[in-house]
C-alpha cells in the first residue's frame, strides 16, 4: 500500500536517501518522489528543465506501516506521515495510486548515485493539435487525464491537471511538446 510522507520543500531526494539508508528493505517496497519535465523558453531557445512534482511528497509503497511508523520518526527530514486528524497512518485511496501509476507508466526509476533511492520522471505530453488548433491526440502521461485538465497553455507548453492526494485538492502541473517543436 502506498502512505504519503511530508518533508521539507526541496528535502524530498535526502529524506529518499534516508529511508533507504535508515529503514530495513524487508518493511518497504519503495521510496520515491515525482519529478516532472517541462519546457521553458530562455532566449529564444525551448529548454527542457526538470522540477518536483509534488513539493515536500515523498511516497513510500509498504508492506506492514505498524512497523515503520516509529522506525520514521527517528528520520530527521521526517515531517508527517499524512493521514486522518486522530493521527492514523492511512494508505492512498485506490483511485490517488492508480492515478500515480499512471503517471509514472512506462518509466523506471531514476536512481541517485549507487544509493538506489530516486524519483520517477513524468514526461512531457506530445499534443497533436487540428487545423482549428483544437486537440487531435495527446502522447504521454496527459493521455490518461484528458477529462482533468483544468487549463491547457500551448504558447507556456504546460497543462495544469486537478487531482487528489489524501483527500485534499492538488493541481499539478505537467509539461507538453507541440508536433512542432
Amino acid at each position: 500500500m502506498w502512505y504519503v510522507i511530508q518533508t521539507i520543500t526541496g528535502k524530498e531526494q535526502e529524506l529518499v536517501d534516508l529511508v533507504y539508508k535508515m529503514l530495513p528493505k524487508t518493511v518497504y517496497k519503495e521510496c520515491f518522489f515525482l519529478k516532472r519535465q517541462l519546457l521553458k523558453r530562455l532566449g529564444g531557445e525551448w529548454l527542457e528543465v526538470t522540477e518536483t512534482l509534488f513539493p515536500a511528497y515523498v511516497f513510500l509503497d509498504l508492506t506492514n506501516a505498524d512497523e515503520v511508523f516509529y522506525e520514521l520518526k527517528r528520520i530527521p527530514e521526517f515531517s508527517k506521515l499524512l493521514g486522518d486528524n486522530l493521527g492514523e497512518f492511512i494508505p492512498l485511496e485506490e483511485e490517488e495510486r492508480k492515478f500515480l501509476e499512471l503517471l509514472c507508466a512506462n518509466e523506471s526509476p531514476v536512481n541517485n548515485a549507487d544509493k538506489g533511492a530516486g524519483y520517477y520522471l513524468v514526461r512531457n505530453t506530445k499534443v497533436y493539435l487540428d487545423a482549428q488548433g483544437e486537440i487531435e491526440r495527446l502522447d504521454g502521461p496527459l493521455e490518461y487525464f484528458k477529462e482533468k485538465i483544468i487549463r491547457l497553455n500551448l504558447r507556456k507548453r504546460y497543462a495544469l491537471i486537478e487531482t487528489a492526494i489524501r483527500g485534499e485538492q492538488q493541481t499539478a502541473m505537467l509539461g507538453i511538446k507541440l508536433e512542432k517543436d
